[in-house]
Order: structure tokens, then sequence, then C-alpha cells
């Protein structure tokens, strides 16, 4: 038995500085077993401590796991991490949202006074001053986001994770090492915020860029506000229902309107010199730049129209995924986006917002599940785990053994296929993998079923459209 499984047996969140090209020469009876155990030692420290999930545990009278599918009925809905009231963000109430939260995290946070606070950020920002947690938030289709209990400690090791990716996927040290080499770092965004594209900024400029005078934002100043979000979210709700004009907008968006639509004055302002600055101090140079597909399309596009193609170094690494969310783009959209960069070593991923693991994209075009991950699919029609066979197709639901302190087991609102149980995938890595294309339920079926807002950037930007119409 390797020391490299002997490790991940002990303890799953080792996984995340681990050699990760190790993690797939495992054996499949290695893989079930490091899941079994592994959910068993996850289960048996959560329970006591997170009180959603013992009551989920009494209510599905599961006391101990003897089989991997014993773990099924565990497993949360995706909206679980919004079962709050929306009156909660509504009215202010985040002494109530706090509480809320502790149910689903480990850590300590009832010594929290929310009881005078009155937008998302600044919650947020009082969980993070005040505990050990980084929260972070997702978009939201009706403006009820979700809320992730993710540790300070977990976000560091989540950055440090995305390193040891870069570093081995191809092979062991056949990429940069960002984390020993350090690299200057390029994101077309926000610099501040809690969503997951924005949380983890501060750590990579620290231990990737090593300051922030190697990183370059497209809004150094600004952040990605829970609150626009929220309120992006209830407008799209709203126009759905034809309700828009009567939206209540809280009155600490309506304080800070000004600040907001300044930001949107300045948009073009802020690309220009984004463009301008690029090209200045890190043209030619190798370069990290991390973004999901559609903002990049959207930078690329601005650029090509400007003649600027090719502006950074051929060592330079983009990590990026989420397809084209919806976004209409022409069917050559990767290869603009890597004519504008310059450079084609790209790393593109699934993962969901509640695990810490990410599933890579091989060069045959499958994300390939690390073993720290435990993957089911479910019957959309039953609940019901389906057989560990290739080419089984179903929704995807899995439990990632990383996290310490809150369970991240949940069921997505996807349909994917997954093989690799039985054959290895002809890349030649082993383990389970998923299989494109990967599809919405709600997309197939109509209606709300998602994890994540698809236009997370559109629905902000919108928000801020809104505000301005409403000063005129």
């Amino acid at each position: 038995m390797s020391d490299y499984f002997e490790r991940l047996l002990a303890n799953p969140t080792s996984f995340h500085d681990a050699p990760y090209h190790e993690a797939f020469t495992l054996s499949r009876e290695q893989i079930e077993r490091l899941h079994l155990e592994g959910a068993r030692k996850r289960f048996a420290e959560l329970r006591p401590g997170l009180s959603v999930l013992d009551k989920l545990a009494r209510e599905q009278g599961v006391d101990a796991i003897g089989t991997i599918d014993d773990v099924a009925p565990l497993l949360f809905p995706h909206t679980v991490y919004k079962s709050y009231p929306i009156s909660y963000l509504e009215r202010a109430r985040f002494d109530k949202l706090t509480r809320w939260l502790s149910g689903l995290t480990t850590s300590d946070i009832s010594h929290v006074d929310a009881g005078g606070i009155e937008s998302i950020d600044d919650w947020i920002d009082l969980l993070e001053a005040e505990t050990d947690l980084m929260v972070q938030h997702t978009s939201g289709t009706t403006g009820k986001l979700s809320f992730i209990p993710r540790t300070k400690r977990q976000w560091r090791e989540t950055i440090v994770h995305s390193a040891i990716i870069i570093r081995d996927w191809w092979g062991a040290g056949k990429g940069p090492d960002i984390l020993r080499d350090g690299m200057p770092i390029i994101i077309p965004g926000y610099r501040h915020g809690a969503a997951a594209t924005q949380r983890g900024n501060s750590i990579q400029v620290d231990l990737y860029a090593r300051g922030e005078e190697n990183a370059l934002f497209l809004y150094p100043d600004a952040r990605f506000s829970a609150d626009v979000a929220s309120l992006g979210g209830r407008l799209r709700a709203a126009e759905a229902r034809g309700e828009a004009g009567m939206l209540d907008i809280p009155p600490v968006l309506l304080e800070r309107r000004e600040a907001l639509l300044e930001l949107e004055r300045r948009r073009p302002d802020d690309l220009k010199h984004f463009f301008a600055e690029a090209q200045r101090r890190f043209g030619g140079k190798d370069v990290y730049v991390t973004a999901m597909w559609a903002i990049l399309f959207d930078w690329a596009e601005e650029g090509l129209k400007r003649g600027i193609k090719g502006i950074f170094g051929p060592g330079s690494v983009l990590l990026t995924g989420g397809g084209k969310k919806g976004k209409e783009m022409p069917d050559d959209w990767r290869d603009q986006v890597l004519e504008f960069l310059g450079f084609d070593n790209f790393y593109e991923m699934y993962a969901t917002s509640e695990m810490m693991g990410l599933c890579m994209m091989c060069e045959n075009g499958n994300y390939h599940i690390p073993p720290i991950i435990v993957p089911f699919l479910l019957d959309p029609e039953t609940g019901r785990p389906l057989p560990r066979k290739d080419g089984t197709t179903g929704r995807f639901a899995g439990l990632d053994l990383m996290p310490q302190t809150y369970w991240a087991g949940l069921i997505t609102g996807d349909e994917i296929t997954i093989s690799g149980w039985q054959t290895p995938c002809a890349c030649g890595r082993i383990g389970p993998h998923v299989v494109p294309p990967v599809r919405r339920y709600s997309e197939k079926e109509g209606g709300d079923d998602r994890i994540v807002c698809a236009g997370a950037p559109e629905a902000h930007d919108r928000a801020l459209e809104f505000l301005a119409e409403l000063s005129m």
C-alpha cells in the first residue's frame, strides 16, 4: 500500500497539497476504500456539531454508514445553503441569518452580534473579522444567495491545491510551480468580493504574485457586491413575473447607489486602462490568468476589436471553466480567447461552489473526479443511487471529503454521464470521470433547478443598470 494512499486514508484534507498526478494512479479498490472510510470519518466527526446533518440523519434513519450507498440519503439538496427565509435579507435580520448559518458549520460563531448590520456585504465582513470563516456566496437566480461557510484555512488550502494541480496535472512537475517560483496574476474582474471568483483573490496575490505590484484586475478597487448580486437575482425573477416595477430596493443600496453607479460610468475608462496596463506591465511575460470562459471571451472580443492579441508569454497559464454559461458566442470562441491571450496552456475544470475539489479536463475532454470526492449518480425521478457502471447518466451528487467543518455532500442540478469505473479513460488516468456534456435539469425541463446563476456577472450588471434607471 503506497504512502500516498495511506496519507489520504488517514486524512483526506491532506489531498490539497499532495502530488496531484498520483491521485489518478490509485486502483478502483483503493478509491472505493477511501470513499467508504472517508465518508464514515466525516459523518462521525461532523454529525454531533451540525444540527442540520443530525436532523437529516435522524429523519432518514441513518446512524452508521455500512455501504457507500448509505451516504446518498445524507446528501443535502443544493438549496440547503440558501434555506433561510428571504425576509432575513429583505428586513436586514442578520442576527437570525447568523443563527441559521451556525447550524451548517462547526466553527463557533455564537458570539457574533449582527443585530446592527444592514447589508449582506457588511455581514460577510463581520463574520470574517470575528470568526475563522471566509463565507462564500453564490449569485442566486431569485435573489436568495447560497452562503457556504468555508474557513480561512480552507480557502488557503483551496488556493494551494489549485497551484498543485497546475504543477502536476499533465505529469509530475510538468507545469509551472507557481507556489515555488511565483507568477504575475491577471484577472479581468473584481479585486474584492465574496463570490467564488473573488473570494481567494487576496490569497492568490499573496501566494502566487508575491504582492499587489504583480497583480492586475479590471476593477482593482471595486467589490463584487453580494447585495447587488441579490438584487440582480430578485430583479430577474420579478421581471419574469412582470413585477419589476414593484421591487423593493434595500435602503442600504439606495444609500450606496451613487458609488455603485460611478463604477458603471467608469467602465469604459477602466477597460481602456486595463488593456494598457496589461501590455505595459506584463506584455510578453509569462502570467497566470483566471476567469470563467464567458468573461474571458468578453475581454478577448474587446481586445481583438482593438487589434490587441498575443499579449502574454508562451509559458503563461490559464485556469478556467464554466463553458458558455448560456452566453451567445461564436463557434470559435475558444480560439479567439487563446489568440488574444497569446498562449494555449489552459486548465479547464468542472466544479461546484460547495466542494473544494476540482474535476479537471483531460486531453480527451473528460472531467476527472479526484478520489477525495465521492461521486453519485441519482435517478432523477426517485433520488436513488444508480449503479457504478460506465456510461451511466443521472443527477450528479457528491461528498467532498476535504472540508472538515461543514458537510460538503450535496445533490446538484446537473445531469451528467460517468465512466471510468470499469475502464480507464483513454488518457490513462484511473478512476471515475465525467463525460461531457454537462446539462442543467432546468435547461432540460424548464424552471429553476440551478446551483448557481449561470449569468452571475450579467445579473450584477443588470442590477446596476436598474439602480441607474431609478435615479433618472
